[in-house]
């Protein structure tokens, strides 16, 4: 019986891309997406974890709550991608941090398009 390597991902984020080409998945605040047939990772993306300007607000205004910003040794949970999904036509893929209340959108054929998505006041 032949198994696979085991990959990290968090809180169970894992997503088939509508063709089954790809499988998706989240690991703190990194987006990786491998090749289903042969597992090897075809692109990786750090998100930014820096809050929306609306949070950044609430957090001024309360300074009992203290963020940190993102390094690969001492990442604040708060800062965990806690959805993730794909376009219908596989070439798009969202990544949500709600304590952030800040989306990501990346493109899968291209690593330099990306896009984000901020909360406002109507978000809290």
């Amino acid at each position: 019986m032949d198994f696979t390597e085991l990959y990290r991902q968090t809180t169970s984020l894992v997503a088939f891309s509508p063709g089954a080409h790809f499988i998706l998945t989240a690991v703190q605040d990194r987006i990786i997406v491998r090749r289903t047939d042969t597992f090897q990772i075809t692109r990786t993306w750090l998100v930014d974890s820096s809050p929306s300007p609306t949070q950044s607000a609430l957090i001024s205004l309360n300074s009992k709550q203290k963020f940190h910003t993102s390094n690969s040794s001492n990442i604040n949970p708060d800062s965990w991608i806690t959805h993730v999904g794909w376009s219908c036509d596989s070439e798009y893929i969202l990544a949500g941090c709600a304590k952030r209340g800040v989306v990501h959108l990346l493109k899968l054929r291209d690593e330099e398009w990306s896009g984000r998505i901020d909360s406002g006041t109507e978000g809290k």
